[in-house]
């Protein structure tokens, strides 16, 4: 203060003991007889700035320099008691008290250096908690404890009210029956703009959910989920507009099959909208995603694909009216590829035309055979990177620590037309309303492909019309496809494009064909246990359900795994065979130059339809019956997996190359209905299609992908299958949740909101770190699996050539169904049959003016 002083700038206590000190002079040197102003007047009297001064100056002479702090304080206190000041009065007018104390600069200079000196917080905690006296062992004073607590709380309200109103904000939607609305809410990016608009209220419910212990001492368990779910609660509880959160969870819970109880039980906790609202608005995310996939079709090229559901239905009580019955319908998805390039609006008519003129040029033998021929090389070739692989994945090998291991050699071999993958080539899909309508005769199908139509807005002979222009690929199993092709030569006389089908391109299933490639092989190569089929490796292996063959459950997928293996093995053997080693250890001395001779000639010796020629050209006493036998199994296995590979990384060049070779499979296997697919497919890819519609179908009517990666193509089927089984388990869930008078309106009203539904679970699981628990999992090793049959060959000696070795079952011998398929269709019988049946006449009238009762309807 002294410095002050002297500096001309008196600070606001400096002034109030000069105030003071000038009063007692005037009380020892005036007259109080004469004297007319009473105490209380005197102090309100203003005074000059030199006044001030000049007292302030007495004032300071008169303090001794060393009196400290208590004697300071104490004499404050007493100037401020003779002019009839208090202490909380000071305060008060400093803190803005009154109008003159506020716009008063000296007062102003003393109020702000105040508000913010460090000293402070340090002054209102010891006003809230006092310390105890050194002196004294009873309990601190109350001091304004209550009065600070209650003026706390009134500030933090009026804080946390404000935070609320911002936080809603961030929770109010009004497009919520749409994909994008589920998927784009992030809780982390939520999180972090919820500190950002309430930090208050974060920062007190962060402390309230972790210790400072948890802090130190966990490093991965974050609370910041569980503090937005408390303000979105709140803003719900305030507002029932702020509930982005409360719907996705409720959709979400709903299809993970909570039950009406629990759902609105969680509702009164604001954790989730009603049941009620849940179920009503799943009609509105199916009529949201019918408009989207309508527009979708609009901008890009679509494609639909339908098979048959059977969907078991229960009741509650049972009457007349009213059974439990297993009833059968249909459902369809459609698929669209962005990037998909869309056909000329003259490829209809094209296409119209190069069908005439196919239907009387019909693919020959000839034809077909130098595909085969032209494409043999390419297949030869990615079976010898198989064989390959087989011995790079090995654990004898160790790839890891190989020296040449990062060699352009050991990569596979470029792929004959490799589909494109990434993010922007991720397949859309859009399933339609599930009908009753089952799919077993011509009639059907014929309901079914008018009813997809309808739903997809094309329902009237206006936008019929239009469908002249245009090539739409159906695709579907090959019982789907053969009731199409069916309707597609009964309506060839119809009266216009529309009703002939000419529009239509039909596809069947790759996964289907699969399917029927595994068990052909399966009833090739069978045998007993005594020999060394499929039946001597379940058997050795104790693999269950392979007795029989089977469409349903798992049968596929085991019988695929044991063909596998039973190749694997088969392969890990052959290399030590042509290496002359004992063990696939001693191969990692081999350069890569020398491992992929080693490959070629692993299948030119071993799985090569010229080996079997050779030995079976050998004089009858030299043959040996086991040998010949592995080497047709090693080749036929091998083609198989070759396939499924290709399947998975989108090679569709490659697959199109093994269309002559299942042609012969199917002839000589006598599965005549796949032998008129691949022909049917031949003879669009080489003679009734146009180059773009070919191109269009190989490239996105076989294969889609929805995670974007490399090695995540799949048979559009497939697919199907997955959507299917989500058809059924939202059944469970519904049934569940709601009881099982579950009728097919209902479904039809569902089904089209599945795709938002999964996508909505995925993003959840995501969010929440779920996604890998019960969904993902790996498949346990198999190389225990593989080495107990290659051991069981190795004893066999099915690798070594034996002169006169007889299979001693004739189950066990299996016939060459590849090379038998061949020579029957050079025979002409099957091609002959096959272009009679569809050598048939078409119409080429466009009457549009006649509406046919179909459509009326």
């Amino acid at each position: 203060m002294t410095s002050q002083s002297q500096l001309g700038n008196p600070s606001f206590w400096d002034i109030l003991l000069s105030r003071d000190d000038e009063e007692d002079d005037l009380d020892s040197t005036s007259d109080r007889s004469d004297s007319t102003s009473s105490s209380e007047e005197r102090e309100t009297t203003p005074r000059s700035t030199e006044d001030l001064h000049d007292s302030n100056s007495r004032f300071q002479e008169t303090v001794p320099p060393d009196l400290d702090l208590q004697a300071k304080v104490k004499v404050i206190l007493s100037k401020m008691s003779k002019i009839g000041l208090s202490l909380a009065g000071f305060l008060d007018a400093v803190s803005w008290g009154d109008s003159d104390c506020t716009s008063d600069s000296q007062i102003r200079a003393a109020r702000t250096s105040l508000m913010n000196s460090p000293r402070l917080p340090g002054i209102l905690h010891r006003w809230w908690k006092p310390p105890r006296s050194s002196a004294s062992h009873k309990s601190r004073s109350v001091a304004a404890r209550p009065v600070m607590e209650e003026f706390a709380h009134r500030c933090l309200r009026e804080t946390i009210d404000d935070e609320l109103e911002k936080a809603a904000e961030l929770f109010k939607s009004s497009d919520d029956a749409s994909e994008a609305f589920f998927v784009q809410i992030s809780f982390c990016r939520l999180s972090d703009d919820l500190q950002a608009a309430a930090p208050t209220l974060w920062s007190l419910l962060r402390r309230s959910a972790y210790t400072e212990k948890q802090e130190k001492r966990n490093t991965h368990k974050n609370p910041s989920k569980i503090i937005l779910m408390v303000i979105a609660m709140l803003c719900y509880s305030r507002s029932h507009h702020a509930n982005n959160l409360q719907k996705m969870f409720a959709i979400y819970l709903k299809f993970r099959g909570l039950s009406a109880k629990a759902f609105d039980t969680l509702h009164a906790l604001a954790i989730t909208m009603s049941h009620k609202w849940a179920a009503d608005h799943v009609v509105r995310m199916s009529e949201a995603a019918m408009k989207e996939v309508m527009g979708a079709m609009e901008s890009y090229p679509w494609l639909i694909l339908y098979d048959n559901i059977n969907i078991p239905f229960r009741v509650f009580s049972q009457r007349l009216h009213n059974k439990d019955n297993f009833s059968s319908g249909a459902a369809a998805t459609v698929y669209i590829k962005r990037h998909a390039e869309v056909l000329k609006a003259d490829s209809s008519l094209e296409l119209q035309q190069r069908h005439a003129w196919g239907m009387k040029n019909p693919l020959t033998p000839l034809e077909i055979f130098d595909l085969g021929q032209s494409a043999a090389p390419r297949i030869q070739k990615q079976m010898a990177y198989e064989v390959l692989r087989f011995l790079l994945e090995a654990p004898e090998f160790n790839i890891k620590s190989y020296q040449h291991r990062d060699s352009s050699l050991l990569l596979p071999p470029e792929p004959v037309h490799a589909l494109p993958y990434g993010e922007e080539h991720i397949t859309l899909q859009y399933m339609l309303g599930s009908v009753n309508i089952p799919e077993v005769s011509y009639a059907d199908n014929e309901r079914l492909v008018d009813e997809w139509l309808s739903q997809l807005g094309i329902n009237n002979p206006a936008q019929q019309q239009q469908l002249r222009n245009k090539v739409i690929a159906w695709v579907g199993d090959q019982l789907t496809v053969d009731c199409l092709r069916g309707l597609f030569k009964f309506q060839s006389e119809d009266l216009n494009t529309f009703d002939r089908l000419d529009w239509m391109v039909l596809v069947f299933g790759w996964l289907h064909l699969q399917m029927a490639y595994a068990n052909s092989l399966y009833y090739q190569y069978l045998g007993t246990t005594s020999g060394k089929g499929l039946m001597h490796a379940y058997t050795l292996l104790q693999r269950k359900g392979l007795a029989s063959t089977a469409t349903k459950g798992t049968f596929h997928h085991d019988l695929d795994e044991l063909l596998c293996h039973m190749g694997e093995a088969n392969v890990r053997l052959a290399w030590t065979a042509v290496a002359g080693v004992g063990e696939l250890s001693e191969l990692r001395c081999k350069t890569p130059e020398e491992l992929l001779l080693l490959a070629e000639r692993v299948v030119m010796e071993h799985a090569s339809s010229a080996s079997l020629e050779r030995m079976q050209g050998q004089s009858t006493g030299e043959h040996d019956e086991i040998r010949e036998q592995m080497v047709m199994w090693l080749r036929d296995v091998l083609h198989y997996i070759v396939l499924d590979c290709a399947i998975k990384y989108g090679d569709v060049g490659l697959i199109e190359n093994f269309l002559p070779l299942l042609l012969y499979r199917f002839v000589g296997g006598r599965n005549s209905k796949y032998a008129i697919e691949i022909l049917e497919l031949l003879q669009g890819l080489h003679k009734e299609w146009p180059a773009t519609v070919s191109k269009f179908v190989m490239e996105h009517c076989w294969l889609v992908n929805f995670a974007g990666k490399q090695d995540s193509f799949l048979p559009i089927d497939m697919a199907q299958e997955h959507n299917i089984k989500d058809i059924k388990a939202s059944i469970q869930v519904t049934h569940r949740s709601e009881g099982p008078n579950i009728k097919w309106e209902y479904l039809k009203k569902l089904h089209p909101a599945i795709r938002i539904i999964r996508q909505l679970s995925k993003h959840m699981e995501k969010e929440f770190n779920t996604l890998t628990r019960g969904k993902a999992h790996t498949s346990p090793r198999h190389m225990t699996d593989v080495q107990s049959l290659e051991s069981s060959y190795r004893d066999a000696r099915i690798y070594e050539f034996i002169p006169k070795r007889k299979l001693r079952l004739s189950k066990d011998k299996a016939k060459d169904l590849v090379t038998q398929g061949a020579v029957k269709l050079h025979a002409k019988c099957t091609i002959q049959r096959w272009s009679e049946n569809r050598a048939f006449d078409r119409s080429t009238e466009e009457n549009w003016d006649i509406v046919s009762e179909s459509n009326s309807d």
